[in-house]
């Protein structure tokens, strides 16, 4: 009970950073309003004066596991840069089930997720590429880490049928062996672990190794130094004759 006169307000002892810490605590997939605030010892009211609303306390829950987590130094090769933001987008969606599906799916984002986004653009802008280009190449990644995660966690369901049967075996089951590329679809390494997405993050990172090579090059022609295809067969043997 308050003191007459006192206008109630939050806690001392709770943050914004607390009730974050609850929601990522209860899980992101499944936490609502007022287990958070059970988790908290506080009336479910009391959250509002920390956030907005339940997808207020999404965006800060993961911008808090966001923050939390390491992340690869932008002065990374961009390559490998890539590479390794790729991997640690993937441990925070298995450290926190339910983040893959909220970034996708809940309306803004987080300032720790734009900060690192323009951090790492700046990166491939620096390797070469345009500022379209850079900040596309980040989010396509991300995007490719948070959709296979959720479409590798969905082949572990069962099938509507309830006859014990996974998602995995339905789709294994449709491809036969006289199906051509039937051996490439029904390897475990498909239907496992992180499935294609090495493969299509490095067919995405090739085109981009071939699109910076080429801009290189065109940047050498224009100097005046590059070397140019096949020139040695210009050049003048020991007795003076070109080939």
């Amino acid at each position: 009970m308050t003191s007459p006169g006192r206008r109630p307000g939050p806690s001392r002892s709770l943050t914004t950073r607390a009730v974050a810490e609850a929601a990522l605590a209860e899980g992101l997939a499944d936490f609502s309003m007022p287990s958070v605030a059970a988790r908290l010892g506080v009336s479910h009211s009391t959250l509002y004066r920390y956030v907005h609303d339940r997808d207020d306390l999404v965006r800060t829950a993961i911008g808090l596991a966001v923050e939390r987590s390491r992340w690869p130094e932008s002065e990374l090769p961009w390559r490998e840069l890539l590479r390794e933001f790729a991997d640690r987008i993937w441990e925070l969606c298995d450290a926190h089930p339910g983040f893959a599906q909220a970034v996708l799916t809940t309306p803004g984002t987080p300032p720790a997720i734009i900060e690192r986004l323009v951090r790492y653009a700046r990166s491939l802008v620096a390797a070469g590429l345009t500022d379209r280009e850079a900040v596309v190449s980040v989010d396509f990644v991300a995007e490719l880490v948070l959709t296979t995660w959720v479409a590798m966690r969905h082949l572990d369901r069962e099938t509507s049928a309830g006859n014990g049967r996974t998602v995995r075996e339905e789709y294994r089951d449709t491809w036969s062996a006289t199906i051509p590329f039937a051996a490439e679809f029904t390897a475990d390494a498909t239907w496992h672990g992180r499935g294609w997405f090495t493969d299509k993050l490095d067919i995405y990172l090739d085109g981009l190794a071939l699109r910076i090579g080429a801009r290189s090059t065109t940047a050498d022609h224009s100097d005046g130094n590059a070397t140019q295809p096949y020139e040695w067969l210009d050049q003048p043997d020991e007795d003076g004759r070109a080939d």
